[in-house]
């Protein structure tokens, strides 16, 4: 089973839309709790955690510290970082439990690649994205990551073995 940790650094809405496809994942035993860690209080995301059922924590300091955060409080050895706001979908679920039926070492990670928006420069942007993780063996904040918990827990993330996920992430974040 994977805990989720999503940092959020902005008051962003479409953190309803991350929470509701997380739903599908409870359900399947794949996920196990969640924990939304914001950078600054947010009325909002305090209601959204309160009804999906999430803890909600506030840390002050960049993207990392909030991951790092989370990662002390989830109760998995492996966790799935989202950005509120990017969802998975097609079959997310069934690549991750596949994955983790493989029995990953730490220094192993996996990504959800990103889902380009129509456009010649919205694929380019996509391919460098999706590409990322290959050239420097470290995740992109559009991607879904699953990662070993002791390894977050440390901080900044030491260059990891990636593997894309047969799926999608879907931006539905309002601006980019």
């Amino acid at each position: 089973m994977l805990s989720v940790i999503l940092p959020a650094t902005a008051d962003e809405p479409a953190l309803i839309d991350t929470l509701a496809v997380l739903v599908e994942g409870v359900a399947e035993g794949v996920l196990r709790d969640c924990v939304v860690v914001s950078a600054q209080p947010s009325e909002l995301f305090e209601r959204c955690a309160d009804a999906a059922g999430c803890m909600m924590v506030v840390e002050n300091g960049p993207r990392e510290a909030l991951i790092q955060r989370g990662a002390q409080l989830v109760r998995s050895d492996w966790s799935l970082v989202l950005t509120p706001g990017v969802v998975p979908s097609g079959e997310w679920l069934t690549g991750l439990a596949d994955w983790m039926a493989d029995r990953p070492s730490a220094q192993e990670a996996a990504f959800i690649p990103y889902q380009a928006k129509r456009g010649f420069w919205a694929s380019m942007r996509a391919f460098r994205i999706n590409n990322q993780p290959r050239w420097t063996g470290r995740p992109h904040p559009l991607h879904g990551v699953v990662v070993s918990t002791s390894v977050l827990r440390a901080g900044a993330l030491p260059r990891l073995v990636m593997t894309a996920l047969d799926a999608r992430m879907i931006d539905r974040r309002v601006a980019v």
